[in-house]
């Protein structure tokens, strides 16, 4: 399922295909978890960069995620590139 909620994700025109993540997001990173079981790895991967970065999920699955659970930094996209939670910038 990996790959529909990638390729809906692309039809967004805020969403750059990127070849170290799974996508770009408004010059940051994007990770996919699509359901609460893969957001561990998910978050593992943007602490690559500071942890800034967003994480796409599945609208349907937004309520199983807790977004106090998420990392203050990370954001939160839905298959349609629609914000749900703001990233944190990185300070430069």
């Amino acid at each position: 399922m990996l790959v529909d909620l990638l390729s809906i994700l692309k039809k967004s025109e805020h969403i750059q295909e990127s070849n170290e993540w799974d996508a770009v997001y408004r010059d940051l990173p994007v990770v996919i978890a699509e359901n609460v079981e893969e957001l561990p790895n998910a978050l593992s991967s943007l602490d690559k960069v500071g942890g800034y970065g967003y994480i796409a999920t599945w609208k349907k699955n937004l309520f199983s995620f807790n977004p106090k659970l998420l990392s203050k930094r990370c954001g939160l996209i839905d298959e349609n590139g629609n914000l749900l939670k703001v990233a944190r910038i990185p300070k430069k």
